[in-house]
């Protein structure tokens, strides 16, 4: 039996390119065993969990950027996470590493090199992070999804496979998805996020943009992730509009909301732009603008420039600018339906993702 561990960061977009590659390398060979390093958010745990994934943890810590005493403690956390890994690859013995970048995989991957175990890196973003620039000499091979990153690794060693995205966001039933939130099918459907973990500006921006959309109630219907627990806060806006309107701090069903979702507005991370460009829905892009070296921005320009999206920087994000590019696209179908067909032609980029990705970790089993 061949035996492959991954590493995925805290947030769905190392999550679930490593839950899709796992998934299709189970389908290709049922007899392999694919398992999970993690780092120490509950939620994570539980998300590998729900699918019958076998979790490690490991100590891990971002690179600090300025005072002596954070570097001296990430010092201190990372031996002990190499450690940690040591023992875990020794007691494994994992045929390879499938490392999805984050602070979690820099361990692990300088065990699995000191062991002499093959590492395959994936880099999800335009950008690479830091943590995949300071490994890619330790890797025998580098995924990446956008060829414009081939100039920041090994060219010898770097190969375009794209960002797997979830086959299950693709096999969903339209009317389980309308049951499951209680939705009418005649309506637009409004998909708000900001990534698995929301985002303060966005929901705030929100708050703004309500009254802008009172006259369009009748005709539209809004699905809001907001993270942390402002579910309730937020909820109570959307009430003081008589919107309809569904609120979550966090939702397990992200598969039903794009089956419904007519548009979107969202951060720009790498995964959420691969899933959207995979199910071909218009969308608004806020670029989270802290993300180490803009990287959101640099995501989203390209379909940007395409005409397929709408790249709205958070620098002069409000509501009302936030109506001005929303309302036009909840009462134009027809410029919908334009950007949903020149989605098209990307699509299978992102769909055959995965089994791009999984036979290349095929080739070391």
């Amino acid at each position: 039996m061949k035996n492959i561990l991954l590493t995925v960061g805290g947030t769905g977009g190392h999550i679930y390119p490593g839950l899709a590659l796992a998934n299709k390398l189970l389908e290709r060979n049922p007899g392999y065993s694919c398992s999970f390093i993690i780092d120490k958010k509950p939620i994570v745990e539980s998300i590998f969990n729900k699918k019958g994934f076998r979790t490690y943890r490991i100590d891990a810590a971002p690179f600090p950027r300025n005072k002596f005493w954070h570097i001296i403690k990430f010092l201190y956390i990372s031996l002990k996470g190499f450690l940690m890994s040591l023992l875990l690859l020794k007691r494994k013995k994992p045929d390879i590493i499938v490392a999805f970048g984050a602070y979690i995989s820099v361990p692990v991957v300088i065990a699995a090199y000191a062991l002499k175990i093959p590492v395959i890196l994936h880099e999800q973003n335009y950008l690479p992070g830091m943590a995949n620039r300071f490994l890619s000499f330790m890797a025998s091979k580098i995924a990446i999804s956008n060829s414009i990153s081939m100039k920041h690794f090994p060219p010898e060693k770097t190969t375009l496979t794209g960002n797997p995205v979830r086959k299950e966001l693709f096999e969903v039933n339209k009317e389980d998805a309308l049951e499951y939130f209680n939705f009418d099918k005649d309506k637009t459907t409004i998909l708000i996020f900001g990534g698995s973990q929301g985002a303060m500006s966005i929901n705030q921006s929100v708050y703004s943009l309500m009254p802008y959309l009172e006259s369009l109630r009748e005709s539209i219907q809004i699905i809001h992730i907001c993270g942390g627990k402002l579910g309730k806060q937020v909820l109570d806006e959307y009430n003081k509009y008589d919107l309809k309107a569904l609120v979550y701090n966090y939702l397990e069903r992200m598969d039903y909301a794009y089956k419904l979702a007519d548009i979107v507005v969202a951060r720009a991370g790498a995964t959420t732009i691969a899933e959207i460009s995979a199910l071909a829905i218009p969308t608004i892009f806020i670029p989270y603008p802290h993300a180490a070296s803009r990287h959101q921005y640099f995501n989203a320009r390209p379909i940007c420039d395409r005409g397929l999206a709408i790249c709205y920087p958070e620098e002069k994000l409000s509501g009302a600018g936030l109506a001005v590019r929303l309302v036009p696209l909840i009462e134009d179908k027809e410029r919908r339906r334009r950007l949903v067909a020149g989605y098209k032609k990307y699509q299978d980029k992102y769909k055959g993702a995965s089994g791009r990705l999984a036979e290349l970790v095929g080739e070391y089993l």
